[in-house]
């Protein structure tokens, strides 16, 4: 005769909802971790630097004649 095995419950390790929410998980953590190395590939790329530009304005200072 077959050996009995209790049905597992919905919380069971072996059912597709429980195996679902840990898969879902590592991809929200991989998405993330995607587009953080995205913004910081970015950020490297550009260097966030700027040609620097003379300012060149008159300035008035007090006590000075024209």
């Amino acid at each position: 005769m077959a050996k009995l095995r209790p049905r597992p419950g919905p919380l069971a390790a072996s059912s597709p909802v429980a195996r679902a929410r840990p898969a879902r998980r590592w991809l929200a953590v991989l998405m993330a971790a995607v587009a953080i190395m995205l913004v910081l590939g970015l950020a490297w790329l550009d260097g966030g630097e700027r040609a620097l530009r003379p300012i060149a304005e008159p300035v008035p200072l007090p006590g000075a004649r024209p």
